[in-house]
């Protein structure tokens, strides 16, 4: 995969601002008030200070000034506070822009990609690194504009004054940018190297945590500790060189600023005492312009400062971004690309002719000119040893992998529907169930808008009601994450009236009892066979008891298919077929 450049990359960030560019030019309004508030503040203040030492201005006359500048603070305060709402919501409509693309793209990879990295990778990706937009969006896009137009305002009202003064503001701010860019260089490489490093912590540790009891029977414990402990250490040095590189930034930044403040409050000095004549065009400098253009000069370099801050939350974003387009720029399969449908209603039969799939590595081919017929409600068994293709097939015909041939769905060409259209014909059940922690309800409909009723159908014909009605609280007892409460057995039939809860024309099933007892694998087996008879199921499958429950047998061997017809028949006559079904009669699986 090609590397994503920091262009790029920054590119792509501002393009995702569209959505939240009223909440952003609320921001920079709202700053800019607070920069004009801020220049009547000062002229307040140089004036009572004036007054008080030139003019001995007796209190009672300095009491409306005093309210005046009471008041701004509080103006300035409340824009300070509406720039930090407005910086948010900006913030939080592009995270939750970005968010929903990284999930649909995953969603449209499928679950091969997926597979490719921990979970705990694609978890840090979703959370972690999206959140380090926030303070791009929220902070350092508002703060370029106000890096220019408050500067400007104040160089609009120093050359009138003294125009030595705003030569000086003029001369010395385009160093402090200049500066904060050649360590921002450094940074956002550094940005990058800490968030892959992130990632693989994050992956490395959820793993090792749901694995924690496995790791424990092995004595393991040990060696993953100093294993967690070397990718710990990698991470926390390159967070370190990522702070260096901010406080270093910070520090350019504070220095430059200060010199050039040095200077200004040099010459304004100077021109007070009477040793230097220019600047006033002929006026002088009295103390009240001295004290509003020293009081200016801070506020003047202030936008620099906060860009150069949050300079360090561009640095973050783009190197989070690039690992983001990494994934939001992957290739698809092709035939995502279908915009037809097919009717809820009509009946699923499979027709693969030379079907081809290569595989990432190149000329390796996984599956290779395959050819099957699959009638409507038939039931078929995909057997075969390990690495035979048994997945790449389920997968392919699901959507995941680009092919070569045909594949025809009720006779139409698979490539011509949409996936989302077509999924929703298929439910998928697996062998490791997924169980997340909620109810048993939230479990069986899992996000999908279903009353009661039909969830208690569903688990009824999973054969799972007598795992409810074991529970207190039935439908709404609490399932723990990963099925902690229930047995392998129960989680697996919670799981099925999960993909049996809506009618469905096709059932692909992975592996659905491998990791069963003999009385769960019964229960599991009845569940299927009450399945509607015009529903297509299709099911990889070592089991000998699911082999000879099934309709068609299809076996597959280094990606080819070498033997088609019923399971009987097959038994008899196909030499494959009768070695394999004789190496899961002596496995342990079968005992």
């Amino acid at each position: 995969m090609r590397r994503i450049t920091e262009k790029r990359a920054y590119k792509w960030l501002i393009g995702q601002l569209s959505p939240t560019q009223n909440w952003l030019l609320a921001s920079i309004i709202l700053g800019l008030i607070n920069g004009l508030l801020f220049l009547a503040q000062a002229s307040l203040l140089a004036k009572i200070i004036h007054q008080i030492v030139m003019e001995d201005a007796v209190r009672a006359s300095l009491i409306h000034d005093l309210m005046l500048t009471v008041m701004i603070i509080v103006l300035r305060a409340l824009c300070h506070w509406g720039r930090e709402i407005t910086g948010f919501r900006a913030g939080l409509v592009v995270r939750e822009v970005i968010r929903g693309a990284i999930l649909n793209k995953l969603k449209a990879l499928g679950p091969l990609v997926i597979a490719e990295q921990p979970a705990g990778s694609w978890s840090t990706m979703v959370v972690e690194q999206v959140e380090e937009l926030q303070e791009f969006v929220a902070r350092y896009i508002p703060q370029m504009a106000l890096a220019v137009l408050i500067p400007l305002v104040i160089l609009i009202v120093a050359f009138p004054m003294n125009w030595t003064a705003g030569l000086i503001f003029l001369g010395t701010a385009p160093l402090i940018p200049v500066f904060m860019a050649l360590v921002g260089i450094k940074a956002a490489e550094a940005n990058r190297r800490n968030f892959r490093a992130l990632n693989r912590l994050g992956g490395f540790f959820l793993d090792r945590l749901q694995g924690m009891e496995t790791l424990r029977l092995f004595q393991r414990t040990r060696h993953e500790h100093e294993s967690l402990k070397t990718a710990s250490e990698d991470f926390r040095h390159k967070t370190m060189q990522v702070l260096r590189l901010a406080f270093l930034s910070s520090t350019v930044l504070e220095f430059f600023a200060s010199v050039s403040i040095a200077i200004l409050a040099v010459y304004l000095g100077m021109s007070f005492l009477g040793y230097l004549n220019f600047g006033s065009y002929g006026a002088g400098v009295s103390l009240y312009s001295g004290l509003f253009l020293l009081l200016l000069a801070p506020e003047f370099y202030q936008p620099l400062r906060d860009l150069g801050t949050h300079y360090h939350a561009k640095s973050k974003a783009v190197g989070a971004a690039e690992l983001i387009l990494e994934t939001l720029e992957r290739e698809e399969s092709r035939v995502h690309q279908g915009k037809g449908s097919l009717a809820m209603e009509t009946p699923v039969s499979l027709n693969a002719e030379r079907l081809t799939v290569q595989g990432s590595v190149e000329g390796r081919a996984l599956l290779k000119e395959v050819s099957f017929d699959i009638a409507t409600g038939e039931r078929v068994a995909i057997i075969g040893p390990s690495g035979a293709g048994k997945s790449t097939l389920v997968n392919t015909l699901m959507g995941f992998w680009n092919y070569q041939g045909k594949i025809r769905v009720a006779g139409e060409d698979l490539s011509s529907f949409s996936m989302d259209n077509w999924r929703k014909r298929i439910a998928w059940l697996g062998q490791q169930p997924m169980i997340i922690h909620g109810t048993v309800y939230e479990n069986v409909s899992l996000g999908r808008d279903l009353d009661e009723s039909q969830v208690n159908r569903a688990l009824a014909k999973a054969q799972a009601m007598e795992i409810v009605e074991q529970l207190p609280e039935g439908l709404n007892a609490l399932l723990q994450e990963q099925g902690g409460n229930l047995s392998v057995g129960q989680a697996q039939r919670i799981a099925l009236a999960r993909a049996i809860a809506e009618p469905v024309k096709l059932l692909i099933l992975d592996e659905p009892t491998a990791s069963l007892d003999a009385y769960n694998e019964r229960l599991v087996l009845d569940a299927l066979e009450a399945i509607d008879p015009e529903c297509t199921v299709i099911t990889v499958t070592h089991r000998l008891k699911q082999i000879d429950s099934m309709d068609r047998v299809l076996m597959l061997e280094n990606g080819q298919l070498v033997a088609d017809g019923e399971p009987g028949v097959l038994k008899r006559e196909s030499a494959v077929v009768q070695a394999f079904v004789a190496g899961l009669a002596g496995s342990l699986d079968n005992e």
